[in-house]
């Protein structure tokens, strides 16, 4: 059976900075190890969430397997207070779209350092 647990997989050119720009938005570093010869990074919304990221050196993948890194994936974050989420994203060097009402949703989406592309929803 499936458990909560849900881990996103993620490409990055830099493994370093690509943690250090998640943990500029919030999230924290579960880990960062070395892994045959390349960098694997966790983070999370915080350390009790069951949601994680898990990020790659792109390079790495590409080398070993060049099919494994397509498409990126297209994740939707939820939040309790997208106002004030929206405003702290303002504050950071980060690729920011408009909040946007979509019926009684607010919506808006951000990039990260390697181009993927994210959305954020709520109230």
């Amino acid at each position: 059976m499936f458990n909560e647990q849900v881990k996103v997989i993620l490409y990055a050119d830099s493994v370093k900075k690509a943690s250090e720009f998640w943990q500029g938005l919030g999230f924290v570093e579960i880990s960062f190890e070395e892994l045959d010869g390349s960098q694997v990074a966790e983070v999370a919304m915080s350390q009790n969430s069951t949601t994680h990221l898990v990020i790659y050196d792109r390079a790495f993948v590409e080398k070993n397997d060049d099919e494994v890194t397509e498409p990126a994936p297209a994740l939707i974050f939820g939040s309790d207070d997208v106002f004030s989420l929206y405003k702290k994203l303002q504050t950071v060097d980060v690729q920011l779209g408009d909040l946007v009402q979509i019926d009684k949703e607010y919506v808006f989406n951000f990039v990260d350092l390697d181009g993927n592309y994210f959305v954020v929803s709520g109230k």
